[in-house]
Parts: C-alpha cells; structure tokens; sequence
C-alpha cells in the first residue's frame, strides 16, 4: 500500500508539516478514547494543534497564517485521520473557515485571525435572521455542525437579511459573533466523529458591524486580488477538497489496518477470497486517491477561473472518491469478521467515521447531478484538461 499511493510531486514544505503531523501522533492516541466518551478532543491534543499552528494553515501570511499550499494541506489531513479522524475533520473545517480570510475586508480579517488562539467555525447556511440597523445588524438565530465548537473563539453565523419585500432575492450573509456572545447546545451525540463536538449553537439579539461580515455570493468567485490575498482558490473549491482529504484519510487507514492486523493463520480455502476483496477494497482507495489528487490539479491550474465547471468537477471527485472510500472500508470491515463488531476494534471505529463524515453536503451523491446537467447544457465544457 506504501508504494501504491503516493502523492506526485508534494511541495518541498510538505516534509515539514508531515513531520509535524507525525509528532503529534502519540498525543493523539494517547487521548483519542477520550473524544468517544467526552464528544470533544482532549485540551492537550488542542493545545498542541494550535502551537504548531495548524488552525491557521489556510490563513495568509498577512494575518499571521502560514498559507500552505493545497496539496501539503490535504496530505497533512490525510496523515491525521490515520489516527483519528475527529482531529482530521475539524482541521478540515479549520482549513475552510480559515479562507474566509481572504474575501473578508483586511482590517476585519486581521482583528480575527491574526489574534484567534482557537478555531473559527460555524455554519455557512442560513439559520437566523439580521435585521439592519444603520451600519451594523441585529442577528438572531440558530444553526447546527459547529465542529470544534469546544476550542471556538469565533462563530460564524449565516443569516438571511431582512429587507423590502421588493420580489428580489433576499440577501444572505455570512456574520462573525465571538463565541462567548453564543450559547453552545450539546447535541452532538453521533455514530461517529465524535471527538468533533458538532454540536447546535444560537444567539440572540446580537449585534454585528457590516465589516465583520461577507456576502455569500461572493464565495462562488475567486477572492479579489489583493497583496494579503492568499489563494487565487474559490472558497468552496478549497472546503470540499480538505473534507474529501479525510474521508480518503479514513478509508486508507483502514486498508493499512487490516493488512497489520489479520490473522496469520488464515484458512487456506479463504485466501483467494480474501486476496481479492482486499484488491477491490485497495482498488477503491487508489481510485479515489487519483480523483483528488486530479481535483486538486483542476482547482490550481485553472487559478481565477474556478467558476462552474471547476466546481463541477471538483464536485464529481467528491461524490465518487467519498463512494469509493465507504465501499473500501465496508468491505475490509466485513472481512475483518466478528473481531471488527467490538469498539476496542479500530476499523469499527473506522466504520463509524466514515459513514458520519461522508454525510457532509459537499460529499453529497447529489454533486453528480449537477455535474450531469452541466455536461448535457454545456457540450465538453467538463473535458479541457
């Protein structure tokens, strides 16, 4: 498996933060029960992430982040759901809500995350209402997958603005509330990715100045350029990328597992079976590693024009990479036998993880039906390299 997915080509800077990774490996483990039981990562696993500075990965190096590139970022998230993909999911959120950066006005993004010592997360639908009120805006509302929501110094909540009722589209958008002007409600109590701490968060007559908030509109382009600008990268195009990273993460953990752990006295009779159902399950996962390593090519050669037909296909790569990863893991967890059933099993709580990220809207089947409709409105608009 070592030899058969690789990354191509990583980034020199990729060895640095693997290793980074790597370090923090036994810390991870050495806490990861306590995620299941408490429904949140250990305060010293978070601790370290923040120190190493993994929460601002994403974030330009104008507002104090590190800026990785796409491809280290995604091996990196790979690496940690080897070991937990709780820790992996939340960083990948990190990854995503960190591009907000970017598309927020500079003295707004430095005043966040130049000064965050934890996350900044939240919901990027609409669940709350703003009512404007001069330059600012009175939030209320309620929102659901806060993940990280433990260690969050900033929530982002998405609210529809109340307007005229003029016919037009009502506007919607993205508002920044610290975390302590919230109430957080502990209803993550999950199959899996319980460490995540995905709970339900509201706030109520809140009020928020207009330049610590963003249109969502603008999200579907590529940030404006300017010199703190950190990628050219649409903010969607990245988020799906970091959450696809560890779903494969998952599924290539649990590959490695099964061929560390089987039994060595294995019935001859069963060998043949299991050879190829190991195969198929192997086949997925590489498959799947193509498709994002693919996926990432399309978003960084294509740069300012992300647009539809990026996304698309960034889309496509999601649903049948996220497709391929659950069947790898449903057929080595079956061929794991009984031993997989009991929670000190590691590919059962590769089972559960799994099948809990990949319910994530970006990872959705439903990305092959607007890829679907894309190509037969748009003849070959999907197929330039």
């Amino acid at each position: 498996m070592k030899n058969l997915m690789q990354w191509n080509n990583l980034p020199t800077e990729s060895n640095e933060w693997l290793e980074k990774v790597r370090a923090l490996n036994p810390l991870i483990l050495k806490h990861r029960d306590y995620s299941e039981q408490t429904n949140a990562t250990h305060k010293d696993v978070m601790s370290e992430l923040f120190k190493e500075g993994f929460a601002r990965t994403s974030v330009s190096r104008a507002f104090g982040g590190s800026q990785v590139d796409i491809q280290t970022t995604s091996a990196m998230l790979l690496e940690f759901a080897r070991y937990d993909a709780s820790v992996s999911w939340q960083l990948a959120v990190q990854v995503a809500m960190g591009r907000l950066s970017d598309y927020l006005p500079e003295p707004t993004s430095e005043a966040i995350y130049s000064t965050c010592n934890g996350f900044v997360i939240g919901a990027i639908h609409s669940g709350g209402e703003a009512l404007p009120v001069g330059d600012d805006y009175l939030l209320s509302g309620k929102w659901a997958f806060a993940s990280g929501s433990a260690y969050a110094d900033w929530l982002v909540c998405t609210a529809t603005v109340k307007g005229p009722a003029d016919g037009s589209a009502p506007e919607v958008r993205m508002f920044f509330v610290p975390a302590s002007q919230c109430k957080i409600h502990h209803t993550w109590d999950t199959l899996g990715m319980r460490g995540t701490g995905s709970n339900h968060f509201e706030c109520t007559q809140v009020l928020v100045n207009k330049a610590f908030s963003l249109d969502v509109e603008t999200l579907k382009k590529s940030p404006q350029v300017r010199n703190s600008r950190a990628y050219a990268t649409g903010y969607y195009e990245f988020g799906t990328l970091a959450a696809m990273s560890t779903v494969l993460g998952v599924a290539r953990a649990a590959v490695d597992h099964f061929r560390n752990d089987r039994a060595v006295n294995t019935d001859p009779g069963l060998e043949g079976v299991i050879f190829e159902k190991t195969g198929r399950a192997i086949s997925s996962v590489h498959t799947a590693q193509l498709l994002l390593e693919d996926a990432i090519c399309q978003v960084i050669n294509r740069g300012e024009t992300v647009g539809e037909p990026v996304s698309a296909r960034v889309g496509l790569a999601a649903s049948v990479l996220t497709e391929n990863s659950v069947n790898a893991v449903n057929q080595i967890y079956a061929l794991a036998g009984s031993k997989a059933v009991y929670k000190t099993s590691f590919l059962e709580r590769c089972f559960r993880d799994i099948h809990t990220g990949s319910k994530h809207f970006t990872l959705s089947p439903l990305n092959l039906h607007g890829i679907g409709k894309l190509y037969l409105d748009k003849t070959n608009v999907l197929i330039a390299a």
